[in-house]
């Protein structure tokens, strides 16, 4: 079921020639093509190419602007539009569910004729389009999403086709559970739009949706959310992807700019592993946390067998593990924060800290410049978050003077008393004085590339400056600190090191690094 999982390329371009787009798509790797006659504007060219031979099935969609289309005319021009483009049979005709509902008998519009001498029961040999029913949620995943399903598979349809907006990762899960309900009994697109629906348009293909949309390119895509051909093939590797598929993913707010699907999913690919690592944007607060790991708790079938966290849940890991019962590692305790979490073969979680393994590695890399044992160093660390409590456990635990500077005076002092290292208010850090300074906050990450978290003038030539953020590697900070003369430790030293200790966590055997750091 999952392999005939089609990918379907919307075209797009006005300014690019038709059948120029086609043999894009075609050599890109189309199974279908949509024609998406809104964005084109040239409906001429549109049926010039609907009456020649193709090489792949046409969907044919002219959509309207309340359903995320860009068509500017009436709704009666359009439908006549449809109707008129529909005759010359492409394989699908794509339509509104609600549309549908107020305009008859459609599909006796749009079927061929045949002259009366043709005899009786000649039409029924023509060639006829299937007709895909649609619904577009252009605000949010509805709260009665399987009524909704339900509904349109109690219409004609030879295809049904749902389309949400998904608020975060919870949202694109519930979607891909209507999907996999009805795939075996009915031909079934389900879709949802936004950073957080790329799992759902990634993990179509292992739920047996009837076909799946990716863009000839970025300036292409027909939805917000929908990934590139490249993408699916070369970071998804979307060939691979299987009803057996393991999945694993990367939870915070935001995650687009984690490098982390391209490092696992090319660790997969070298250890010959089906398996797949996926974004999953869950918003910010531990009640969307907990609402999140609840319903892949109580689903199974979501095959989710590990999870990196980042900002803003390591935290949250931790305490709904502690809620829910689940075993902690005497590390990760120690760290406050939970950056790994595994699912046993029964269905229960463990929660570790691979930050502090990475971090370790990168601290005494960070000494060495220094010209120092580790133990003698004095380090201040700027934040009190997940990271930050992973780079203090482990600078305490060597015996380390370590001073804590965060924009939370109280958070500042709650985490410097817990893990016994001293704290000062964030305005007090330009004069700090300690061997190495280390960056745990957020500032500086893309797309705030412009910022830093310290003053350029406060930086000393003897100071060695650690950045943990990887996206961008080189950071404002980095580039600060070199000009005033200091060493300086990018933080995809601290990703790869952390991701190494994830990937041997899941799998239970030796990483492939070689492969993992080309990538990176």
């Amino acid at each position: 079921m999952c392999r005939s999982t089609r990918l379907a390329v919307p075209l797009t371009h006005s300014r690019v020639p038709l059948a120029e787009q086609v043999r894009a798509a075609v050599a890109a790797g189309a199974d279908l093509i949509e024609l998406r006659v809104d964005m084109v504007g040239d409906s001429a060219a549109v049926a010039r190419l609907l009456s020649q031979p193709q090489q792949v099935p046409f969907i044919l969609t002219v959509r309207a602007a309340h359903e995320g289309g860009d068509w500017t005319g009436s709704e009666a021009e359009r439908i006549a539009l449809l109707e008129k483009l529909a005759r010359f049979q492409p394989a699908y005709v794509d339509l509104e569910y609600a549309t549908w509902q107020r305009s008859g008998d459609f599909r006796a519009r749009i079927q061929p004729r045949c002259p009366a001498e043709c005899g009786p029961g000649a039409e029924a040999a023509l060639p006829k389009s299937q007709l895909i029913l649609s619904y577009h949620n252009l605000r949010e995943t509805p709260a009665d999403l399987a009524a909704l399903f339900d509904r349109l598979c109690s219409s004609p349809a030879d295809v049904i086709k749902i389309v949400v907006t998904a608020r975060d990762a919870t949202d694109a899960w519930r979607v891909l559970a209507q999907l996999r309900r009805l795939a075996s009994e009915r031909a079934v697109i389900a879709l949802a739009m936004g950073e957080a629906g790329v799992l759902a348009r990634v993990l179509a293909r292992k739920y047996g949706a009837f076909l799946t949309f990716a863009a000839l390119d970025e300036q292409a895509a027909s939805a917000p959310g929908q990934p590139t051909l490249a993408e699916l093939r070369e970071l998804y590797h979307w060939k691979r992807i299987g009803p057996q598929t393991q999945v694993f993913g990367v939870v915070g707010w935001p995650v687009t700019h984690s490098l982390s699907p391209c490092v696992h999913n090319a660790a997969f690919v070298a250890d010959d592993l089906e398996a797949l690592y996926l974004p999953m944007p869950v918003a910010p607060g531990y009640d969307d946390f907990a609402a999140f790991m609840d319903l892949l708790s109580e689903n199974p079938w979501t095959d989710v067998r590990g999870l990196s966290v980042t900002i803003p849940h390591k935290e949250h890991a931790l305490r709904w593990l502690d809620q829910r019962g689940f075993a902690v590692s005497e590390l990760a305790r120690q760290c406050g924060a939970v950056n790994t979490l595994s699912r046993t073969s029964n269905g229960a979680w463990r929660g570790d800290n691979t930050d502090a393994r990475g971090a370790l590695a990168v601290l005494q890399q960070c000494a060495e410049l220094a010209g120092r044992a580790l133990e003698s160093c004095e380090v201040d660390v700027l934040g009190a978050g997940g990271v930050a409590r992973a780079v203090v456990a482990v600078l305490v635990g060597f015996g380390c003077r370590v001073c804590i500077y965060n924009r939370s005076a109280e958070r500042a002092q709650a985490v410097a008393q817990e893990l016994r290292c001293e704290w000062q208010a964030w305005k007090k850090r330009a004069a700090c004085s300690g061997h190495i300074l280390v960056n745990c906050t957020s500032v500086g990450m893309r797309p705030d590339v412009d910022s830093s978290p310290m003053p350029a003038a406060a930086l000393r030539a003897e100071q060695i400056v650690f950045d943990t953020i990887y996206t961008p590697a080189e950071t404002r900070l980095l580039k600060d600190a070199r000009r005033r003369g200091c060493h300086t430790v990018r933080g995809d030293a601290l990703f790869m090191g952390q991701a190494v200790a994830q990937y041997e966590h899941w799998h239970g055997r030796p990483a492939p690094t070689a492969a993992m750091r080309a990538v990176l």
